[in-house]
């Protein structure tokens, strides 16, 4: 009885897991879309002064959303997966689980709204016959391109003009140096989803607290980098070899600022790790000593705590061999923990919640400085960036180059990324 019911629970394990693949399929669709297809209904409305302080609008909207997006994980992380959390459970323990769950529902019920009102817009802007005209005239597209464009195609039309699309994009090198080139710019910037935990390492925060921290500065960076980029293309009519120029320089003189993340909080000791436990069996510095064999304790989700008798930090109160705990409030049970008692790995016998040492403020904020700066610099050539990838192909293909852009870099740069850095 007891394997059929182990069976049974992993069934359902098994049918949520696919039904988590598939709302993430379905996601992807329509969340790759505004992507493919936005940039190139905006430059048909815009001229190409005018396309860049569209687009760098159009990239603060979308950029601003990931910040935003880790603002609302930090509060939705903050309550319980239940809404009611246990006696006894506190945002300290590592069995803590936050209401993810709430990051799906709250963005999906806005976007079912909000796509009522897209779903009014026309094939083409007023605007978009005078831009037409405006590009033939400075030779940015031809009157033969222009002959080429029809809307309202059959799905029979467009079948039979996938192969040629395909070998057009697949034989234009310009494109496709830019396609793999965002490629690995993407495969570099994967420590992106290791940020906040490194951030929270760095600089002992809270894994709540640092979302804030991360959100607000990046939407700083993020807003002022697209404006600049907007701002320069504004200048002049660049040409499509100028502006791949100020995206490049924009990229090389940013890469040195990511390392503003080594200008860390000086490292603690960790018991287990860098000493042993105190009274320890073991010859050299381990996790699992006598003082804790029978805890079982998880290494997966650090839940730092710190003796304050000499400083020593470990993994987690369990590492430390803990036994009791007392309450920040005796009289309510949620009140969270104030310190862990009867640890039989550290040398004061009692320990309190979070890492040793102080919090560095002023390197942090150092850091986040730098962070920004950096970040505001790269994305001061995304508008021109984006500018050039509407230039290196024929007005018909354009929706096609950005679909291809989307796959590449998502294929080759986005998914392969966090195993890179997380190895």
């Amino acid at each position: 009885s007891g394997s059929s019911g182990i069976n049974a629970e992993y069934g359902r394990n098994h049918g949520l897991f696919w039904l988590f693949v598939a709302g993430s399929l379905v996601l992807g669709i329509g969340g790759s879309t505004p992507g493919i297809a936005g940039p190139t209904y905006m430059d048909e409305m815009y001229t190409q002064k005018e396309f860049g302080i569209a687009i760098s609008l159009l990239y603060i909207i979308t950029f601003v959303g990931f910040p935003i997006s880790v603002l609302f994980a930090a509060a939705s992380l903050n309550i319980y997966v239940t809404l009611d959390p246990p006696e006894g459970m506190s945002k300290e323990r590592p069995e803590w689980v936050g209401a993810w769950w709430l990051g799906f529902l709250v963005p999906a019920v806005v976007i079912f709204f909000v796509s009522f009102i897209v779903m009014l817009f026309p094939t083409q802007m007023p605007a978009a016959k005078r831009v037409l005209e405006d590009k033939i005239r400075k030779g940015i597209t031809t009157v033969a391109e222009k002959e080429k464009r029809t809307f309202h195609r059959s799905l029979a039309e467009i079948t039979r003009d996938t192969i040629p699309v395909a070998k057009r994009i697949l034989k234009n090198k310009s494109l496709n140096c830019l396609v793999f080139g965002d490629a690995l710019v993407f495969l570099q910037i994967g420590s992106i989803s290791y940020l906040p935990k490194m951030y929270a390492i760095a600089f002992r925060l809270g894994f709540s607290e640092v979302g804030t921290v991360i959100g607000v500065s990046n939407v700083i960076a993020f807003v002022l980098g697209l404006v600049l980029g907007g701002a320069i293309m504004r200048i002049k009519d660049w040409h499509p070899k100028k502006l791949l120029l100020i995206y490049a320089v924009a990229v090389l003189v940013s890469t040195p600022f990511q390392a503003s993340l080594f200008y860390r909080c000086e490292s603690n000791v960790v018991g287990g790790v860098d000493i042993k436990y105190f009274n320890s069996t073991s010859s050299v510095p381990s996790l699992y000593d006598t003082c804790n064999e029978d805890c079982k304790c998880n290494t997966a989700f650090p839940s730092f705590v710190c003796d304050e008798s000499d400083g020593t930090t470990y993994f987690s109160q369990c590492h430390a061999g803990c036994l009791g705990g007392e309450l920040n409030d005796p009289t309510n049970p949620k009140s969270g923990i104030k310190q862990y008692t009867d640890c039989m790995c550290t040398a004061g016998k009692t320990v309190v919640p979070g890492e040793c040492g102080s919090r560095c403020q002023t390197r942090l904020y150092i850091s986040l400085a730098l962070s920004v700066f950096g970040t505001m610099i790269n994305f001061s050539g995304y508008a021109a960036h984006a500018t050039v990838y509407q230039r290196v192909v024929g007005e018909v293909d354009r929706t096609v180059a950005q679909g291809w852009r989307q796959f590449v870099t998502r294929v080759l740069g986005t998914l392969p990324a966090p195993f890179f850095s997380g190895t």
